[in-house]
């Protein structure tokens, strides 16, 4: 199984994690509190926000514990390499602060809760909540320095390859600048750096590629040097961490042309300081850059001295040149092929590390056999029966070079045509057959006969015929419509006079009045004199209409205009008394007049009831608008609300 270091979370800095904190804080819990409380309803909203600021911190530490990963839990190869690269004791110390800060917040928020239970007053319960949060902040800085080492660390996690140390393996190791990369481009779909000086590569990588149809893992390792193990540096122990605990095939890179700046002596030195590395692992030996010296071109002594190397158990050796490519293929086949026949010996358990599927994947591989057809006589000839030669034609290079060469030669569509005589197809078409040409069925009066047509629907077009059905149905439907627009007016001018015969308020009597006042025993002779007045200016009125109309008869609008100028001169004598006259107490009304004031309201409230809203019409849409009236109001002016 692989692990994915790149999902680790980001590490806030302390600072930011206590601006996170505290401003989460305000948010989510109430802001408003106030002496006339009750105490316990003070204590409460004090603890609240207590408990709240420390469950929201050791939430955050929490997911930090959570997402790095623990040594004592992973693969042995990369906690070594954690160990290697970050130094174990640093990386444990710095999440065991963070686990100890963890604690301090909760047992602070523990306390401090137990002290707001006997807090007498809102001032007190203000300064225990103040001390809680400020002791659980003073913590928080307290890990500056493990937090930024943190992100340090998972920044630098999320940069690994993922190298799943159960797959199939490749190691590739030697020392530095003898063609361990370029053979790893060669095989894989990497793109590592290559330059010709030493130690290029400084950490892990790791390419991919397929065999027997298994997908195989091919590892880079920076360049190892041939000194003790206590003073090589982080970059060698790289390549030493994935020797000791990788169950791969070791391909150890000697440059035999000495172009590394290292003698063969020193190569065979490193080989035999690491063998112990190699112990229950298949090696082989791959002797690089053959292109500039032959394994066959050394001396008898280095010749010795490698054989002595080669004659010991489980190492195998090959040659082959990055540069032209010799023997790079044959070393892939013959270093995947020593590592199936290692891993086939081992259990699944010990191939899988016990996942489950990776050991059902292991079981269906060994299991599975795939048959490759293999040619039994080399010296056989193919089978060609006679009959193919009987269609044996022109192929289309042929045709081209035939018909005039490429650009000229067209491709033949004639190859498509089905015919009774296959022999047909390239046959030239003649142009008289059967003792006609094409011009025989060409029609010669076809241009006159056109126009004759054309001419004939000319006519057709301008041609009106008259129906007497139609002619009829049009009658009918002038009259329909006809019929349809007086009732239509009919209908309105109903309406228009059912409007102005709505009902008018009674105006009272003169003798109902008089009656209603000696009732009352007020004197009544200022009505009869009024109401002679009024029939006197009736009369006159009435004169001036008449004699209006015997001067002009023919005007239709005379007596409007008659009409029109005493009223104008009422209306302006009634508002010159009104704006004069003082404004005194409420008058009493009779009974009658009170029963045509309920008539008067009674009628304007239907009216109002049927009243609907207009342009005109204020309309406030939203009281308190959400976006001013939401949230918590902080200090300074609130002017825009």
């Amino acid at each position: 199984m692989s692990y994915n270091f790149k999902a680790i979370r980001p590490v806030m800095p302390s600072k930011d994690m206590i601006n996170v904190v505290l401003s989460k804080t305000q948010r989510k819990t109430p802001t408003v509190v106030h002496p006339g409380y009750d105490i316990s309803r003070i204590r409460g909203f004090y603890m609240r926000k207590v408990k709240f600021t420390a469950e929201t911190i050791h939430e955050k530490l929490d997911q930090i514990l959570q997402d790095f990963p623990k040594l004592d839990d992973i693969h042995p190869f990369f906690a070594d390499l954690i160990n290697v690269l970050y130094d174990k004791d640093h990386y444990k110390l710095a999440l065991g602060h963070v686990h100890a800060c963890r604690n301090v917040v909760d047992n602070v928020a523990k306390d401090y809760a137990r002290l707001l239970k006997y807090g007498d007053s809102l001032y007190r319960c203000k300064m225990l909540k103040r001390a809680a949060l400020g002791r659980m902040c003073t913590a928080i800085r307290k890990l500056t320095n493990s937090l930024n080492y943190l992100d340090e660390v998972r920044k630098h996690l999320a940069r690994m390859p993922a190298i799943n140390p159960f797959e199939r393996t490749l190691l590739v190791t030697g020392f530095p600048n003898v063609g361990k990369s370029s053979f790893v481009n060669n095989i894989t779909s990497a793109n590592l750096d290559v330059q010709p000086y030493p130690f290029t590569t400084q950490n892990l990588y790791v390419g991919h590629t397929d065999y027997n149809f298994v997908r195989w893992q091919v590892l880079d390792t920076p360049g190892v040097l041939d000194h003790e193990l206590s003073e090589r540096n982080p970059i060698e122990m790289q390549a030493i961490t994935a020797l000791a605990h990788l169950k791969a095939c070791i391909l150890f890179f000697l440059d035999i042309s000495e172009t590394c700046s290292y003698s063969i002596d020193k190569q065979l030195a490193l080989f035999n300081d690491l063998r112990p590395l190699f112990k229950n692992k298949p090696v082989m030996i791959v002797f690089t850059k053959i292109d500039l010296k032959k394994l066959e071109e050394l001396s008898q002594e280095d010749q010795q001295k490698i054989r002595n190397v080669l004659s010991q158990e489980n190492v195998s050796h090959a040659q082959l040149s990055n540069k032209s490519g010799e023997g790079t293929g044959f070393v892939k086949e013959a270093a995947c092929k020593l590592l199936q026949d290692y891993r086939a010996q081992l259990r699944p358990e010990q191939t899988t590390g016990g996942n489950a599927v990776l050991q059902r994947e292991e079981n269906y591989l060994s299991g599975l056999y795939i048959a490759m057809p293999k040619r039994q006589d080399p010296n056989r000839q193919p089978i060609i029966y006679g009959e193919v030669g009987k269609y044996n034609r022109d192929t289309l290079r042929q045709m081209q070079d035939k018909y005039g060469g490429a650009g000229v030669f067209n491709f033949p569509l004639q190859e498509h045509f089905m015919l009774d005589n296959p022999d047909w197809k390239y046959d030239l078409v003649p142009e008289i057959m059967d003792g006609k040409n094409i011009g025989d069925f060409v029609d010669a009066d076809i241009l006159e006969r056109l126009e004759q047509l054309e001419r004939e629907e000319e006519m057709l077009d301008q041609a009106v015929v008259e129906d007497e059905e139609e002619v009829e149905k049009e009658r009918i439907l002038r009259e329909q419509r006809s019929e349809m627009l007086l009732s239509k007016k009919q209908i309105k001018y109903e309406h228009h006079m059912k409007m102005k015969q709505q009902v008018k308020l009674h105006k009272p009597l003169v003798d109902d009045a008089i009656e209603d006042f000696e009732k009352k025993g007020i004197p009544t002779d200022f009505l009869e004199e009024r109401a002679q007045r009024n029939q006197q200016k009736q009369e006159k009125l009435r004169k001036r209409r008449q004699d209006s109309l015997m001067r002009n008869p023919d005007e239709e609008d005379g007596d409007m205009e008659v009409e029109r100028e005493p009223r104008k001169r009422i209306q302006g004598k009634l508002k010159s008394l009104s704006r004069s006259r003082s404004k005194g107490s409420k008058k009493v009304l009779t009974h009658h007049e009170q029963a045509l004031d309920r008539v008067y309201k009674k009628v304007q409230r239907s009216r109002k009831n049927e009243a609907r809203a207009g342009e005109g019409d204020r309309k406030i849409y939203s009281q308190m608008p959400k976006h001013l009236f939401t949230g918590k109001s902080t200090v300074g002016k609130k002017n825009h609300r």
